[in-house]
């Protein structure tokens, strides 16, 4: 196995917190996506003589393309609800939702305003390839991918950190127990929570569910004590859930029968009780290893072959490999949104999940863009 049972979860998930401005990981690992991204494709125009400041404008046609088309992929395939709140919402990107299929097409389209022009001549409408510094739109994507793929590597990286899109239980007494999202909900629910700690005190209450002891930290004024007890006997039973559901990773199967003490010292006022945690699978740190590998196959490729690579072979190879695991993770992963599993029994006889449902035209256009008008067995320009 890949983790021992001792593996709490529980990062900062800030870079940088202060009263004005804080700083997230997920936001720095976003934006090195876009940075490492830009020097990998001028770096690929360079090496091919290509290469001039224009270059940097096909970026911003992918940033813009990433921002709207994931966010617009969100909101149609898994939250389209959130309209009814008026369509300003959907430019709400820091309001988190942000769907990778939406992206892809994202990308697709706005690299395709930076590669194509629209004539009309009678009555007949014409899409003309620039052919910018001579490469045509294929070319152009070959050398873009790679940059998704490493920034599709980090924002799963930015996942983890947020223990957002988290896997499903291992069913086994290893695997990660994210603590993040409870430690929240307790400081959320709770009066004056300065921190929360959790410890595994070596007993499981069923396989993959370690028992815990926690503790909760509180100001340590004297005269706040009585509100936060009353706080605590009101909200303790609601503050766990009783079962393990879709993104619960510390429950209370005890309900109304868990035994609570608060204790004092010079330096402390906590509480101490017992949870149970759930281990899981991370499945962010799947799929971003995933990404970065076929990033840096396509790189070693595309530095070997270089022009001489067949158009649209390394956005064939992304759309099969990555989507392609990204169906096979989906197997490990919580649904990210309630009623998200769809019954196609009438079709195939299994279940697929959105997720899985969206990868699959992606795998198929990447088949057939590998085999399509192949004129010989080699991938690559003859």
């Amino acid at each position: 196995m890949l983790f021992s049972p001792s593996i709490l979860w529980d990062p900062n998930i800030f870079l940088y917190e202060g009263d004005f401005i804080s700083v997230r990981w997920y936001s720095v690992l976003f934006i090195l996506g876009f940075v490492i991204g830009r020097f990998l494709v001028v770096g690929a125009y360079k090496r091919e003589k290509r290469y001039d400041t224009t270059v940097d404008l096909q970026m911003l046609y992918m940033v813009f393309g990433i921002l709207i088309g994931s966010r617009l992929g969100h909101v149609i395939f898994y939250e389209p609800e959130i309209l009814s709140r008026g369509i300003q919402e959907i430019f709400f990107f820091w309001k988190g939702g942000l769907a990778s299929h939406g992206a892809a097409i994202g990308i697709l389209s706005g690299m395709a305003l930076y590669s194509f022009k629209i004539e009309i001549k009678s009555f007949k409408i014409n899409f003309i390839d620039r052919l910018r510094r001579g490469y045509n739109y294929l070319q152009v994507m070959d050398r873009m991918i790679i940059a998704v793929a490493i920034g599709c590597a980090l924002i799963r990286l930015g996942n983890f950190v947020n223990s957002e899109t988290i896997g499903l239980q291992t069913q086994s007494n290893y695997g990660l127990l994210f603590v993040n999202p409870t430690e929240e909900r307790i400081i959320q629910q709770l009066p004056f929570v300065k921190k929360v700690s959790f410890y595994e005190t070596g007993d499981f209450y069923n396989v993959g569910q370690p028992v815990l002891n926690t503790k909760i930290f509180f100001d340590n004024e004297e005269y706040k004590e009585d509100r936060i007890k009353e706080s605590v006997k009101k909200t303790l039973i609601t503050l766990h859930p009783e079962k393990v559901y879709a993104n619960s990773s510390i429950i209370n199967p005890f309900k109304d029968q868990v035994k609570y003490i608060f204790k004092r010292n010079n330096s402390d006022f906590y509480m101490e009780y017992e949870t149970v945690g759930v281990y899981r699978h991370p499945a962010q740190l799947y799929e971003s290893l995933i990404y970065l590998i076929i990033g840096i196959i396509m790189f070693i490729v595309l530095y070997r072959y270089r022009i001489n690579l067949r158009h649209g072979s390394l956005l064939a190879f992304f759309f099969i490999t990555a989507f392609g695991g990204r169906f096979f993770l989906e197997y490990f992963k919580e649904n990210q949104v309630k009623n998200e599993l769809l019954e196609l029994n009438n079709l195939f006889g299994i279940s697929l999940n959105l997720g899985q449902l969206l990868s699959i035209p992606f795998v198929l256009v990447g088949i057939y863009m590998f085999f399509y008008k192949r004129r010989s067995n080699s991938f690559f320009v003859q």
